[in-house]
């Protein structure tokens, strides 16, 4: 029977996509050439790896740093009502969770302060028992460091973990750390056939009734 739940943030408990379309467009029309092509699938990549890595991708000819600071100042502006939002029943679905005693962490590679932000926005935040995030010292997805982590703070086995998320990182950290994983299909997204997950769904509605076979 699974116990501890590890949910990923961006593309899994909130829809991030036009936060990071925003802000990355925003950088690319500050700092590339005027006839650089923004593109959104591109773009949509950077859901998932730590920033660090999408900041090599996207702006190698750049001092990481100092793009790393200008992306921190500008996505900011974007966590409002207009580009930032959960999904359907999502909220009803971790209540339900957590009244049955289910442990729910999560496990990502935002930074804690825009982590708890978006938590506290939507009233997720009482739900969780506890959080890792990239501001914490641990290596990040698909590393499997995070979820190891939570088995040991916990005292689970990994037959009682399972780790919800949205992309090949998420099923690949839980393919590591030999626990299983799904993955919710509410954002675009490509995933690699050699990455995939032991479940996908397409709603929390869904999400739930697996979560109880397990």
């Amino acid at each position: 029977m699974v116990k501890l739940l590890i949910f990923d943030m961006d593309g899994t408990l909130v829809d991030t996509d036009e936060v990071l379309y925003q802000t990355w467009k925003e950088l690319f029309i500050r700092y590339k050439p005027k006839d650089y092509k923004i593109d959104r699938e591109f773009i949509r990549g950077f859901s998932g790896p730590p920033i660090e890595e999408s900041i090599h991708r996207a702006f190698p000819e750049f001092d990481p740093k100092f793009i790393k600071e200008k992306y921190t100042e500008a996505t900011r502006k974007y966590y409002t009502d207009e580009f930032l939002r959960i999904f359907p029943s999502s909220k009803e679905v971790l209540a339900k969770l957590k009244e049955e005693g289910y442990v729910l962490t999560i496990g990502t590679s935002k930074n804690r302060k825009m982590t708890e932000y978006c938590l506290k926005k939507f009233g997720f935040y009482d739900y969780f028992d506890s959080m890792i995030t990239s501001t914490d010292p641990y290596a990040h997805k698909p590393d499997p460091a995070i979820i190891n982590a939570l088995i040991e703070r916990y005292k689970v086995s990994e037959s009682e973990t399972l780790m919800i998320g949205d992309t090949s990182f998420d099923a690949l950290a839980a393919r590591n750390a030999h626990v299983k994983s799904v993955l919710v299909r509410l954002c675009p997204r490509i995933y690699e056939k050699d990455k995939l997950p032991d479940y996908f769904v397409d709603s929390y509605e869904e999400l739930y009734k697996l979560i109880k076979t397990l």
